[in-house]
């Protein structure tokens, strides 16, 4: 299985520039599930040609815009994200604080802590979570995902829990988007399941201003 670099240049190679460059709205995600399994995530349904050499023949394709029009606040979904999650404070922030450049941070805290990155001076400050439309009622253990790369993409996270839809739209753009940094490098996307049960929910602080 080649490197992320090389798998994201055999994934874009045979899209049209306007997806394969794409950095803003609905892009191109990936994410690498074992040594043998790559999943992508198009924008719209993929052509047979832009498929992987050596995909099966008759790959599993999901339509996620059946499941995305159907997103309405109050709804109980499960979730998974293989993530890079790493903090890059503001420069105010490293000079006060003494604080590096970039850093590791819990799943929790990537998903739930008021963060510099989520808002703009003069406006609140918001998790990752809320940013992205929906509150976080359960997280399971985390399970690290060793890679090769430079020390910020050194090894991913592999988050699963369970979300409640808060702002249908906000999550749309999630899955569409993707989450947090590296989305070109096989992390931030992410994956809604149906849940069976319904877990103690997970309080997080409200927004506050700078």
């Amino acid at each position: 299985m080649p490197q992320h670099s090389e798998t994201w240049r055999l994934i874009t190679a045979p899209l049209p520039p306007e997806i394969a460059q794409a950095e803003n709205g609905a892009r191109v995600l990936w994410r690498r599930d074992d040594a043998s399994t790559v999943t992508v995530q198009y924008p719209r349904r993929p052509e047979p040609a832009w498929l992987l050499t050596g995909t099966v023949d008759f790959p599993q394709v999901v339509d996620m815009g059946v499941m995305a029009d159907g997103l309405a606040a109050g709804q109980v979904w499960g979730f998974e994200v293989l993530a890079n999650t790493v903090r890059r404070p503001s420069r105010k922030a490293r000079a006060e604080e003494g604080l590096p450049i970039e850093y590791r941070v819990s799943a929790r805290e990537w998903l739930t802590d008021e963060s510099v990155e989520t808002g703009t001076e003069g406006t609140p400050l918001v998790s990752r979570a809320y940013s992205s439309g929906f509150s976080l009622l359960h997280l399971a253990d985390e399970q690290s995902v060793a890679r090769k790369g430079p020390p910020s993409l050194a090894g991913l996270t592999r988050i699963r829990g369970v979300l409640k839809v808060e702002h249908p739209e906000s999550v749309r753009a999630a899955l569409e988007e993707g989450l947090g940094r590296g989305r070109s490098k096989g992390a931030g996307m992410l994956d809604l399941r149906y849940v069976v049960r319904r877990p103690a929910a997970v309080t997080s602080p409200p927004a506050r201003r700078r």
